[in-house]
């Protein structure tokens, strides 16, 4: 299954002026939040997640609880944990104006949290 998301970071950027924490917590984790929150151009770095987590829903089929997918790194690569499994099959880049993600996966590719699982691919 295959699920791409495209975000407009100004958007992301309205919701967190208009709406603060309230939007953070809803849409991301606390460890989302505190890895994101430090970063210079945090709104680029919470666009990419989101539209990772756009791209995962696309992929499983249907909505999805936000807070229940988690976007997180290992060595640089990004990976989604989603109710105890692993899926490494996500891609995330950005620039100044979007930010976009790649989420590929079938139930076999994933493994447990914890488990390394298959190879995943580039940004944050």
């Amino acid at each position: 299954m295959i699920g791409v998301d495209i975000v407009d970071i100004a958007r992301i950027r309205a919701a967190v002026e208009k709406h603060g924490t309230r939007f953070l917590e809803k849409v991301f984790t606390e460890k989302e939040i505190g890895y994101a929150e430090p970063k210079k151009r945090a709104e680029e770095t919470f666009a990419g997640r989101f539209a990772a987590k756009e791209a995962f829903m696309k992929a499983s089929g249907g909505r999805l609880p936000w807070r229940d997918i988690e976007i997180d790194h290992e060595k640089g690569r990004p990976f989604i944990t989603f109710h105890g499994k692993r899926y490494d099959g996500v891609s995330i880049s950005h620039e100044r104006a979007y930010a976009v993600a790649v989420v590929v996966f079938d139930e076999a590719s994933a493994s447990t949290s914890g488990d390394n699982g298959q190879s995943g691919s580039n940004d944050q």
